[in-house]
């Protein structure tokens, strides 16, 4: 006896990046940042995560890291963002340290990681924006004097101060991403897209509507994740620790996927991901950038490009479509964009007894199935092998 199923099913856009890749013309920008954490006591005097800066060691195993880092990526033709705050500034200032001049020079961006915590102490969200100004702009002065030379624009941190905007904006910071909820390790639904932004207020986790609303007059643009699922953050540590560091690379990979499935063709799209130093072997992310994105740079399908150049180049787009919502008509949440139809064909052979007579079947189907150019899947009996 043989039954044939047909199975008829949607392929959401997050299934593979040649798949994704046709079925968007949109160009997804794409770069790497690096979030250094503020390990040991900060210029404010409060202790951030686990570890020293102070310690030689450590501080030169991170350099050695970003500098290893930095050399991967130029050979694929990229560039880093790496977000640095104190104690890292402070080390390298006082040391003498070339790593964030170096990087610099070398055509990578410099942007701030703002740890409130480790800078405003306990409950940093009770202080004014005026508070956060000041020392956002501490902060930064400390990355100049560690080496950077040009503006700094970008931040990440500070999601749970409604106030954050107001206080960026008087920092002279102009660019915001990263988001996520410290609490619970997870992004918003609100904020996952491809498409920039300017928030119309700041972030609230019980309520982002105002924060994903769009203001044309808004002085911040913020660039979204791209296509992640909103659990990626808190998942992350499951899946690399049940998998290993290859599994999460295989999450990006897919993300990778979802974005350029969702990309515009007339409007700018962004994708990015963060790692930390010494957190990922080199060899892996070598690895992820042969495999999955110097095809697509390679087909004009992916660019490199650093945060400013993303936000430049939103900017740019802004002023070529003066009134446009830009998110209008964009996915922003995964599952949200098209999918493709697919079908085949399951043959199962339960035969133990009419061996030829369902032989003599399947090749009639074989034939039939090669006249109509249709693949299917045959699965046979130990009889029928």
């Amino acid at each position: 006896m043989i039954k044939m199923v047909l199975s008829i099913f949607c392929l959401l856009t997050s299934t593979g990046l040649g798949m994704a890749s046709d079925m968007a013309a949109g160009q997804l920008m794409f770069t790497i940042g690096v979030h250094v954490e503020p390990l040991g006591e900060t210029a404010q005097g409060y202790r951030g995560g686990r570890g020293d800066y102070r310690d030689p060691a450590l501080f030169q195993r991170h350099v050695q890291y970003l500098y290893a880092l930095a050399g991967v990526v130029e050979r694929h033709g990229g560039a880093l963002v790496v977000q640095v705050q104190s104690p890292f500034t402070q080390v390298a200032a006082d040391t003498g340290s070339l790593v964030l001049a170096d990087l610099e020079a070398r055509g990578h961006e410099i942007g701030l990681h703002f740890h409130e915590g480790a800078h405003l102490g306990p409950d940093p969200e009770r202080l004014p924006p005026e508070e956060w100004c000041r020392v956002m702009r501490e902060e930064i002065e400390l990355i100049h004097a560690a080496g950077a030379e040009g503006p700094i624009r970008y931040w990440s941190g500070g999601n749970l101060y409604p106030g954050i905007l107001e206080a960026a904006r008087c920092a002279g910071l102009d660019i915001y991403g990263d988001w996520k909820d410290p609490r619970v390790q997870a992004t918003a639904a609100e904020t996952i897209g491809v498409v920039p932004w300017r928030p119309a207020g700041g972030p609230d986790p019980a309520d982002m509507s105002h924060f994903a609303a769009h203001d044309p007059g808004g002085a911040v643009i913020y660039l979204p994740d791209g296509m992640i699922d909103p659990a990626s953050f808190q998942e992350k540590r499951r899946i690399v620790r049940e998998g290993g560091p290859g599994a999460w690379f295989s999450v990006l990979a897919d993300y990778l996927g979802r974005s350029l499935a969702a990309a515009l063709p007339d409007r700018v799209n962004i994708f990015h991901f963060t790692v930390h130093p010494g957190e990922f072997p080199l060899e892996l992310i070598d690895s992820f950038l042969a495999e999955h994105v110097d095809p697509l740079v390679a087909r004009g399908a992916v660019r490199w490009a650093t945060f400013s150049q993303m936000a430049d180049a939103f900017s740019a787009w802004e002023a070529d479509h003066p009134g446009v919502e830009p998110r209008s008509g964009a996915p922003r949440a995964m599952g949200q964009g098209e999918c493709r139809g697919y079908i085949t064909f399951a043959v199962n052979v339960h035969d133990f007894v009419n061996v030829d007579e369902s032989a003599d079947t399947v090749l009639r189907l074989v034939d039939l199935f090669a006249r109509y150019g249709v693949r299917g899947d045959f699965h046979l009996t130990g009889p029928q092998v």
